[in-house]
């Protein structure tokens, strides 16, 4: 996704009339697909909440380009945190011995340590994600929304002819 379109789609969803947790638990739950490696299972299982929870597909979509980036930023974290957790961490060992013999628990790739580091870090953010998110979106629709709405770029690319023939061909 281009940084154009993510941004675009931020402002589309600060401004629409989603209720601030739909798109915060959205916004939480797609860090989880960005920041791990895409190809894992525990992926298709967040993609499916994504479509039963009442949350807010769009948020999730932005979260994850967003995350995708971050995610490759934060791979030696990942690794790290997963190589402690899968070699250094002892006590550990007899469940990864017991998960790895489950049938289809190595399909989720918990013995990758970028998979398992990235998925514990994603689970640590998920709660002040979600809680900033909410805050966030709260505090700009109340104290921001309004002045953004009057900036001059904003208002001399919403007058330009390419905004006007893109609004009569949008979905």
């Amino acid at each position: 996704m281009l940084p154009t379109k993510i941004i675009k789609r931020i402002f589309k969803l600060l401004h629409s009339n989603v209720a601030p947790g739909e798109i915060a638990f959205g916004f939480a739950l797609g860090s989880i697909i960005g920041l791990t490696p895409f190809f894992a299972l525990h992926n298709l299982f967040i993609f499916i909440l994504l479509l039963l929870l009442n949350v807010n597909f769009s948020a999730a979509m932005v979260a994850v380009a967003v995350f995708g980036i971050v995610g490759y930023l934060t791979d030696p974290l990942a690794h790290a945190l997963g190589y402690f957790l899968l070699v250094h961490a002892k006590v550990l060992e007899p469940l990864w011995t017991s998960l790895y013999n489950t049938p289809f628990v190595p399909f989720t790739r918990f013995y990758n340590t970028v998979v398992l580091g990235g998925f514990v870090l994603s689970c640590l953010l998920f709660i002040p994600l979600v809680l900033g998110t909410k805050r966030f979106v709260v505090f700009y629709r109340n104290n921001l929304a309004q002045k953004v709405q009057q900036w001059k770029i904003l208002k001399v690319f919403k007058a330009s002819k390419i905004y006007k023939l893109y609004s009569r061909f949008k979905p």
